[in-house]
């Protein structure tokens, strides 16, 4: 962004940067050459352009899965912009477009919840497994929803008959929320499921007996 002649936007910058990734990906190789048995997190950029428009991603996840690694994908978003239906299916509607395009093990995440008020708290439950029908009612007071209301309808009735989409809440302060979310990610990816029994503590419960 900063390169005089170059002179890229952020969103420009990023996409130059995934671009020069991949196709110096020998490098990235070298670097998670030695990687056996590391929990290793890849903090992607949210333009959602770069997973619907280009193909730099699912090359990084080609690659990945070539060198053996377990994949999901973790998408987040913010809960305090997840409070009315018009928000809420749009955010479905693009965590489901990540999920289609990468192919991957996928979890949604509804993230800062510690900076939801308890009332927007107890209205965030019914987001956790939606009900796109419910939503769509309280949609139908403005001129807007109304002229879209058969779009919007058959969109809705995709997520529910096909149960394509489904959010975990996340609570950064409360140790219990994160462990939990922690636990769904493991049992995706097998995580430690490949490490060697050891023998040595069933060889001491029959010396005890």
């Amino acid at each position: 962004m900063e390169d005089p002649e170059l002179k890229f936007g952020p969103n420009g910058g990023l996409v130059y940067c995934l671009e020069y990734l991949i196709s110096h990906i020998e490098w990235l190789e070298e670097q998670l050459g030695d990687s056996d048995d590391d929990y290793i997190i890849f903090d992607c950029p949210g333009q959602i352009e770069l997973y619907t428009h280009m193909t730099e991603m699912q090359q990084l996840i080609s690659t990945l899965q070539k060198m053996n690694f377990h994949l999901c994908g973790v998408y987040v978003l913010d809960s305090q912009f997840m409070v009315d239906g018009p928000k809420f299916l749009s955010g479905t509607m693009t965590a489901l477009t990540v999920m289609i395009n990468l192919e991957l093990p996928h979890v949604n995440l509804l993230t800062k919840m510690d900076l939801l008020s308890k009332n927007a708290k107890k209205q965030l439950n019914k987001y956790l497994e939606p009900d796109p029908h419910s939503l769509l009612a309280e949609m139908a007071d403005n001129s807007w929803s109304q002229k879209y209301f058969k779009l919007t309808n058959a969109l809705g009735s995709i997520i529910e008959n096909y149960s394509l989409v489904k959010f975990y809440p996340l609570n950064i302060k409360d140790r219990e929320s994160i462990a939990d979310v922690k636990l769904t990610i493991d049992n995706i990816i097998q995580y430690g499921e490949e490490e060697d029994v050891r023998m040595r503590d069933f060889d001491e419960i029959e010396g005890d007996e």
